[in-house]
């Protein structure tokens, strides 16, 4: 019983938006950057396949925040990902991956599974977190004081990456519909390990189902 109402809460949270989370030191000013070697350097160091251990958050409007320990596998060679969304105890509330068919749920306890396009949308927004973190050579560079914004159309709106500090990295990620923004993924406090740099907070607000999921990574490590 208390797992069930646990679960009910779960998918009733997936319903809001909040404060910001992180906050971010001051952008150093950018020199007569060169966008292309920018995009290049950070590409060199991203890691291919890790597995990352997370506390993951999810923040809605006038309700209590909720949190789930997250096991994330992650191939970026292979376009696959594996999430496990587990309670403080170990025991699996989800279990959703992806591949090039698409984001799929894998398993989740039944109370879960009559909100299936709840836990879709949470694997879709991993996808946009981990991967295409590279902008396309022929997207557009915006150089600004602090920045370097590049744009790319696409069927679904304005993909927008903005770049920063130094050595620089990808700091925000975001998609610009129509309407205004449909997502949008921000990036902290990246540490270097095993010749690899990786954020240790990450924060997804998903316009569409109004909920923001911020990931505070404990631990993660290279698979080679």
């Amino acid at each position: 019983m208390r797992l069930q109402c646990a679960l009910a809460i779960f998918v009733a949270f997936l319903t809001g938006c909040a404060q910001e989370p992180f906050t971010r030191p001051p952008l150093p000013v950018l020199n007569n950057p060169d966008p292309q070697a920018m995009r290049e350097s950070f590409a060199r160091t991203i890691p291919e396949q890790f597995t990352s251990d997370d506390t993951v958050i999810i923040r809605a409007s006038f309700h209590d925040d909720l949190a789930v320990l997250g096991v994330l596998n992650v191939d970026r060679k292979a376009g696959t990902y594996e999430l496990y969304g587990l309670n403080p105890l170990g025991v699996e509330f989800f279990h959703v991956g992806g591949d090039k068919n698409g984001p799929a749920i894998r398993s989740a306890i039944p109370p879960l599974m009559a909100h299936q396009d709840l836990l879709l949308a949470i694997a879709r927004d991993i996808e946009r977190m981990y991967f295409d973190l590279v902008p396309d050579a022929s997207s557009k560079a915006d150089v600004r004081t602090t920045r370097v914004l590049f744009s790319e159309g696409t069927r679904e709106g304005m993909l927008v990456e903005e770049f920063g500090d130094l050595p620089a990295v990808l700091l925000e990620k975001h998609l610009d519909g129509f309407f205004g923004p449909v997502w949008r993924v921000r990036y902290y406090d990246y540490r270097p390990a095993s010749g690899k740099r990786y954020p240790h907070a990450m924060v997804m607000d998903n316009s569409r189902y109004h909920y923001q999921i911020i990931v505070k990574n404990r631990d993660w490590s290279v698979e080679r």
